[in-house]
């Protein structure tokens, strides 16, 4: 097992630097700049400007000063907008933000999925079976770019039971956490419940025509019993293969969520961070993105393990 995860920990270094690098010649290669307006600058402000930035130097001067600056020092440098901000502050600020945004959207999902794809695969082509997939195949169905406007609609303008633009943290109070943090992280859980709800499904269909659940429920085992000790584990395991990337989607998809809910984080800073052309602040959310994608699909390999005794990583 350390064997395997210091290989994936090379590979994912291997990633990174591809990702910095694609990013960074991506974003000079575009059009536009973080000077261009649309009062022409004079020359002399934006030699100025462009010296401040080495923008002067050529683009492999630029790119070799750049990974140095990440790889040495763990630093994307100050922010072009912002000055006397650097990247790392801005992420710092908005990371904690699109985390518990995130994590709170993958619990609605767990919450709300797992007990309705369960039931639908163990009560197979049933009344029940057929309505939770009609519900799940609705959830999929409608974008969340859709469902929170309607949601902010009934809960925050008809139902003022939620605020629909306002942010305030865990340490605020739980009251006033989850009046601001509900509609969102609802939003975007209600989503990721219908693929979760699918897979648990799924999941329990294969399961349950195994060999040793026959086995199980020969030996005298109430169903109750022969779920809990011995199905949910192998039902889960399409949910947990899925857990990663859709916790790693979750914090890119929030990027429209932010904005409709006027939340702090992460999407916020990159959208405009990329309106602005402001190039370490962009490559900077793009590369922490990244890192936690590699992260994540780390921790669902070795979860794998631990729910399946079958899964190895050795040699």
């Amino acid at each position: 097992m350390i064997g395997f995860i210091l290989r994936r920990l090379l590979s994912a270094a291997a990633v990174l630097f591809v990702v910095i690098t694609a990013s960074f010649f991506i974003m000079r290669l575009a059009p536009g700049g973080p000077f261009d307006q649309d009062r022409e600058m004079p020359a002399e402000v934006r030699a100025n400007l462009e010296a401040r930035w080495h923008l002067d130097e050529s683009i492999g001067q630029q790119y070799v000063r750049q990974l140095t600056l990440i790889a040495v020092h763990g630093d994307f440098g100050p922010s072009m907008k912002t000055p006397d901000r650097t990247v790392n502050q801005i992420l710092a600020e908005g990371l904690p933000v699109s985390l518990v945004l995130g994590a709170q959207a993958l619990l609605v999902a767990l919450i709300i999925g797992l007990p309705i794809g369960l039931y639908a695969g163990l009560k197979q082509n049933s009344l029940g079976d057929h309505v939770a997939m009609g519900a799940a195949m609705t959830g999929v169905s409608i974008p969340n770019f859709v469902l929170g406007p309607l949601l902010i609609y009934a809960f925050a303008l008809q139902l003022p039971w939620f605020d629909s633009a306002n942010w305030a943290g865990p340490g605020a109070g739980l009251w006033a956490h989850l009046r601001s943090s509900g509609l969102p992280s609802l939003t975007l859980g209600l989503y990721y419940a219908a693929y979760v709800a699918r897979l648990s499904r799924g999941g329990m269909l294969e399961i349950v025509r195994l060999d040793f659940i026959r086995t199980a429920r020969a030996k005298g085992l109430s169903e109750r019993q022969v779920v809990t000790r011995h199905a949910l584990k192998g039902a889960l395991l399409p949910v947990v293969s899925f857990l990663g990337p859709a916790f790693a989607s979750l914090l890119t998809g929030s990027v429209v969520i932010e904005k409709i809910f006027n939340l702090p984080g992460l999407g916020t800073h990159f959208v405009q961070s990329a309106f602005n052309r402001d190039y370490p602040l962009v490559l900077g959310t793009i590369v922490l993105y990244s890192a936690l994608l590699v992260t994540l699909n780390l921790v669902v390999d070795v979860l794998y393990t631990l729910l399946d005794p079958r899964v190895t990583y050795d040699g």
